[in-house]
Protein backbone atom coordinates (compact mmCIF):
# COMPACT_ATOMS: atom_id res chain seq x y z
CA UNK A 1 0.00 0.00 0.00
CA UNK A 2 1.53 3.48 -0.87
CA UNK A 3 -0.01 6.73 -0.47
CA UNK A 4 0.97 10.39 -2.37
CA UNK A 5 -0.67 13.66 -1.44
CA UNK A 6 -3.86 14.72 -3.48
CA UNK A 7 -4.50 17.62 -5.68
CA UNK A 8 -7.35 20.12 -3.68
CA UNK A 9 -6.32 18.01 -0.08
CA UNK A 10 -6.41 14.60 0.87
CA UNK A 11 -4.33 11.42 0.19
CA UNK A 12 -4.81 9.16 -2.83
CA UNK A 13 -4.35 5.90 -1.48
CA UNK A 14 -2.84 2.55 -3.88
CA UNK A 15 -3.97 -0.58 -2.29
CA UNK A 16 -3.99 -4.23 -3.50
CA UNK A 17 -6.67 -5.69 -4.48
CA UNK A 18 -5.62 -8.98 -2.43
CA UNK A 19 -5.81 -6.78 0.81
CA UNK A 20 -9.13 -3.79 -0.10
CA UNK A 21 -11.42 -6.32 2.16
CA UNK A 22 -8.93 -5.77 5.00
CA UNK A 23 -8.42 -2.00 4.39
CA UNK A 24 -12.25 -1.57 3.90
CA UNK A 25 -12.87 -2.95 7.16
CA UNK A 26 -10.10 -1.16 9.04
CA UNK A 27 -11.81 2.06 7.20
CA UNK A 28 -14.91 1.49 8.68
CA UNK A 29 -13.17 0.73 12.37
CA UNK A 30 -11.39 3.88 12.10
CA UNK A 31 -14.06 5.96 11.05
CA UNK A 32 -17.13 4.52 12.49
CA UNK A 33 -18.91 2.65 9.38
CA UNK A 34 -19.85 3.83 6.35
CA UNK A 35 -22.84 4.37 3.33
CA UNK A 36 -21.93 3.45 0.04
CA UNK A 37 -22.71 5.26 -2.51
CA UNK A 38 -22.12 4.18 -6.58
CA UNK A 39 -20.13 6.82 -8.37
CA UNK A 40 -19.02 6.80 -12.04
CA UNK A 41 -15.43 5.84 -11.12
CA UNK A 42 -16.56 3.02 -8.87
CA UNK A 43 -17.75 3.61 -5.15
CA UNK A 44 -17.76 6.85 -2.61
CA UNK A 45 -18.24 5.72 0.55
CA UNK A 46 -18.91 8.53 3.22
CA UNK A 47 -18.08 7.70 6.71
CA UNK A 48 -20.00 8.34 10.09
CA UNK A 49 -17.33 11.29 11.06
CA UNK A 50 -17.62 12.56 7.76
CA UNK A 51 -14.54 11.02 5.87
CA UNK A 52 -14.84 10.17 2.36
CA UNK A 53 -13.02 7.40 0.40
CA UNK A 54 -13.54 6.81 -3.33
CA UNK A 55 -12.48 3.88 -4.44
CA UNK A 56 -12.20 3.93 -8.55
CA UNK A 57 -12.58 0.42 -10.05
CA UNK A 58 -9.18 -1.50 -11.94
CA UNK A 59 -9.36 -0.77 -15.72
CA UNK A 60 -11.64 -2.97 -17.91
CA UNK A 61 -13.65 -3.29 -14.62
CA UNK A 62 -17.68 -3.03 -14.49
CA UNK A 63 -18.73 -0.26 -11.72
CA UNK A 64 -20.34 -2.37 -8.77
CA UNK A 65 -23.28 -0.97 -7.22
CA UNK A 66 -21.96 -2.36 -3.17
CA UNK A 67 -18.77 -3.13 -1.54
CA UNK A 68 -19.32 -7.01 -2.19
CA UNK A 69 -19.55 -7.09 -5.92
CA UNK A 70 -16.90 -4.02 -6.08
CA UNK A 71 -13.80 -6.02 -4.16
CA UNK A 72 -15.10 -8.88 -6.57
CA UNK A 73 -14.36 -7.18 -9.48
CA UNK A 74 -11.05 -5.64 -8.31
CA UNK A 75 -9.93 -9.01 -7.20
CA UNK A 76 -10.74 -11.08 -10.55
CA UNK A 77 -7.62 -11.31 -12.60
CA UNK A 78 -7.86 -9.43 -15.92
CA UNK A 79 -5.13 -9.21 -18.98
CA UNK A 80 -3.87 -5.89 -20.15
CA UNK A 81 -1.91 -5.01 -22.93
CA UNK A 82 1.15 -2.05 -22.05
CA UNK A 83 2.82 0.39 -24.20
CA UNK A 84 5.40 2.85 -23.40
CA UNK A 85 7.12 4.79 -25.44
CA UNK A 86 9.74 7.38 -24.92
CA UNK A 87 12.20 9.27 -26.88
CA UNK A 88 14.23 7.32 -28.94
CA UNK A 89 12.61 4.18 -27.09
CA UNK A 90 9.66 1.67 -26.94
CA UNK A 91 8.36 -1.02 -24.45
CA UNK A 92 5.06 -3.36 -25.15
CA UNK A 93 3.74 -5.85 -22.89
CA UNK A 94 1.28 -8.00 -22.10
CA UNK A 95 0.21 -8.83 -18.03
CA UNK A 96 -1.94 -10.75 -16.47
CA UNK A 97 -3.03 -9.98 -13.29
CA UNK A 98 -0.01 -8.85 -11.18
CA UNK A 99 2.58 -11.02 -13.62
CA UNK A 100 3.92 -9.79 -16.71
CA UNK A 101 3.58 -12.45 -19.39
CA UNK A 102 5.72 -11.60 -22.06
CA UNK A 103 7.20 -8.13 -23.37
CA UNK A 104 8.98 -6.65 -25.82
CA UNK A 105 11.58 -3.70 -25.69
CA UNK A 106 13.09 -1.65 -28.64
CA UNK A 107 15.64 1.53 -28.83
CA UNK A 108 17.60 3.88 -30.72
CA UNK A 109 20.58 5.49 -30.74
CA UNK A 110 19.22 9.25 -29.66
CA UNK A 111 22.73 11.64 -29.10
CA UNK A 112 23.45 12.60 -25.88
CA UNK A 113 24.07 16.17 -24.86
CA UNK A 114 27.09 18.09 -25.21
CA UNK A 115 28.76 20.53 -23.47
CA UNK A 116 29.88 22.33 -26.71
CA UNK A 117 28.43 25.96 -26.70
CA UNK A 118 27.62 28.34 -29.32
CA UNK A 119 26.49 27.17 -32.70
CA UNK A 120 27.87 23.48 -31.87
CA UNK A 121 24.82 23.54 -29.00
CA UNK A 122 22.58 24.27 -31.49
CA UNK A 123 23.64 21.62 -34.44
CA UNK A 124 23.76 18.99 -31.46
CA UNK A 125 20.17 20.23 -30.53
CA UNK A 126 18.04 20.34 -33.73
CA UNK A 127 20.49 16.83 -34.34
CA UNK A 128 18.77 15.18 -31.12
CA UNK A 129 15.55 16.50 -32.34
CA UNK A 130 15.42 15.06 -35.48
CA UNK A 131 16.89 11.77 -33.90
CA UNK A 132 13.74 11.38 -32.18
CA UNK A 133 11.04 11.68 -34.66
Amino acid sequence: MSGRPAAGGGRWVEVDPDRLSRWLAGFAERHGGYAVAAVPEGLSLTAEDGTVAQCHAPPGAAVAADVPAFVAAATQPRRLGLLLARQGAVAVGIASGAALEVSKVDSRYVQGRTAAGGWSQQRFARRRGNQAK
